[in-house]
């Protein structure tokens, strides 16, 4: 089967929200219900938000298990539950194996099993789930962010197992207005030399956003450019060792161009999160990332405000994708 569709850093996830996921399981629930579940069972972690939306829907009581994958081996959370007859509840079936793997093990006890998980990808998975809607497109959920995080990509190519400390977040930060002030756009119209000398002259602001500096990479819309002087300007405060992206030669100033530009670097990056000192500019991330946490920090009140945004009509492609969500289960 082909490789996992997240390690191609290029590729702009469909962040699919609670709200969302909630109305894509309830939509799969009739079937469930037709079957005649006993006994909702979540695989922790991914399968624990939507096996609760299962369980609330149906009126059914609601156990957890754990799957190791090296082992091939469950784990209840708890004594194994009297039931009968499982609906078997996972996040999405990227591979199948999770699914696949805790499926046979039930099956072995036995139970009857009914599977379910909220998307899976049919170019992917080597495993069908029976309630599902079929996405081709990349996803990802609210609780997996840290899946693409650059340490959690590694281990993945790498084919080691996921850990928890491998999705830690990872910080994309604005630089102008966060590490320094931000010199007013009309000094550059005026005399872009003087104001790049008195830029180079500042001082770091006292107070930053907290982030991890090895969990980091600077992504601002100075133009590369200016590299090599703001490169120097990092190392004299002691910031030379967090990652710089910059704005390339191809990209325009505008804001808007500024915005997809930071967006794509973030994603592709891995981060989990985005700082970014121009209110306008964080709007307009967090509506065109949307698995981005984004926050507006404010450097003169020296407070961090969540972001959240959505792009007029919705999350783009849904419902004209024939294996959108929207296309209905299968």
């Amino acid at each position: 089967m082909p490789a996992w569709k997240g390690l191609d850093s290029r590729r702009q996830p469909l962040f699919l929200d609670y709200a969302q996921i909630e109305r894509m399981v309830q939509a799969l629930l009739p079937a469930a219900t037709e079957w005649r579940a006993d006994l909702v069972v979540g695989i922790a972690r991914g399968g624990i938000v939507p096996a609760t939306m299962a369980a609330a829907g149906l009126c059914l009581p609601l156990a957890l298990l754990s799957f190791e994958r090296s082992r091939q081996t469950i784990s209840w959370f708890g004594p194994p539950p009297p039931a009968t007859r499982i609906l078997l509840v996972d996040d999405g079936a990227s591979t199948g194996a999770t699914l696949s793997g805790a499926r046979a093990r039930l099956l072995e006890a036995p139970y009857q099993v009914l599977t379910l998980s909220v998307v899976h990808d049919p170019e992917v998975s080597a495993y069908l789930p029976d309630l599902s809607h079929p996405l081709t497109q990349l996803w990802r959920f609210p609780w997996e962010r840290g899946e693409a995080t650059p340490r959690a990509r590694q281990q993945r190519l790498a084919g080691a197992s996921r850990a928890l400390n491998d999705e830690q977040s990872y910080f994309g930060i604005d630089l102008d207005g966060i590490f320094l002030a931000d010199m007013p756009a009309a000094d550059y119209a005026a005399d872009l030399t003087a104001t790049l000398a008195a830029r180079d002259r500042l001082d770091p602001y006292p107070v930053l956003p907290k982030f991890a500096a090895e969990r980091a990479t600077i992504i601002t819309g100075r133009p590369a450019s200016d590299r090599d002087r703001t490169l120097a300007w990092l190392q004299r405060h002691g910031f030379g060792g967090i990652p710089l992206e910059m704005r390339p030669a191809d990209c325009p100033a505008q804001i808007e161009a500024v915005i997809g530009y930071k967006a794509a670097a973030a994603t592709r990056l891995g981060c989990t999160h985005y700082i970014e000192s121009d209110p306008q500019q964080a709007i307009g991330i967090a509506a065109a990332a949307m698995q981005l946490m984004v926050v507006w920090w404010d450097c003169h009140a020296r407070a961090g405000h969540v972001v959240g945004a959505s792009a007029i009509g919705g999350h783009a492609g849904i419902g004209d994708d024939p294996t959108s969500p929207l296309a209905g289960p299968s």
